[in-house]
């Protein structure tokens, strides 16, 4: 379990990125290399979603 200041953090952050992500208009850049990369490194967390 994480420590509530922690948690609270990813929150805080978690809750950026989705305010963020709803005024994003442009494509990631060289996002096909970092999903391949992530899906390396994470793949048994990534697997489901894609």
């Amino acid at each position: 379990m994480m420590p509530p200041l922690k948690l609270s953090t990813c929150k805080v952050i978690y809750l950026a990125i989705q305010a963020a992500s709803k005024k994003w208009t442009m494509p990631i850049r060289d996002w096909k290399p970092a999903l391949n990369r992530f899906i390396i490194e994470f793949e048994e967390q990534i697997a489901p979603h894609i």
